[in-house]
């Protein structure tokens, strides 16, 4: 997710004004207070979203989709914390990656993140992996984690501790403790 000045300048100019018109419709229609208004965003955020939506589509024609229940932007770190986070990936060969969890957060300048709680991957070719956290980054095209994984598809279920991909390749490594069943 490149983000250029030219679009945080109109992403924060948008979120402005809509919080500037959300903020006059409040205080007209409900009579509330500007200071009451202001409590509602937590302090660290520079932004708070609701049904957060991104795409950005790279170079090499990979897209990145990203959808969360909120966001919470904060400029300072370059970071987005998300709440009940799906990002769908679609490489430049054409591969589909879609990730979900509960909690995400991504450093936006160095285009890497985490997903955390219930973290499930699905691929085009019918792979599921399960997990607790994930991690990815676009520079080094990986996704990974350290947690206990599964993996399943037609074939067969593979259980293991410790999980990195490269999404270009799609090259797979199973870090240790890994029992498969074929099927």
């Amino acid at each position: 997710m490149r983000w250029t000045k030219k679009k945080k300048m109109i992403a924060g100019l948008l979120l402005v004004a809509v919080f500037a018109v959300f903020a006059s419709v409040m205080i007209l229609k409900n009579r509330i207070t500007p200071e009451t208004i202001l409590k509602i965003l937590p302090d660290e955020a520079d932004f708070h979203i609701k049904d957060f939506v991104f795409t950005e589509v790279g170079k090499e024609k990979e897209k990145w989709e990203v959808r969360a229940e909120t966001a919470e932007y904060n400029k300072k770190e370059n970071l987005a914390e998300l709440t009940n986070v799906h990002i769908k990936l679609t490489t430049a060969e054409g591969k589909v990656f879609e990730m979900t969890g509960d909690r995400g957060r991504i450093q936006t300048e160095a285009k890497t993140g985490e997903i955390t709680g219930n973290v499930s991957i699905m691929s085009d070719a019918g792979d599921r992996f399960s997990t607790q956290s994930l991690r990815f980054s676009d520079r080094e095209k990986t996704i990974s984690t350290d947690d206990a994984i599964t993996m399943e598809n037609r074939q067969m279920k593979i259980q293991a501790v410790g999980l990195t991909v490269n999404i270009t390749s799609g090259e797979l490594k199973l870090l240790s403790g890994v029992r498969a069943k074929i099927n």
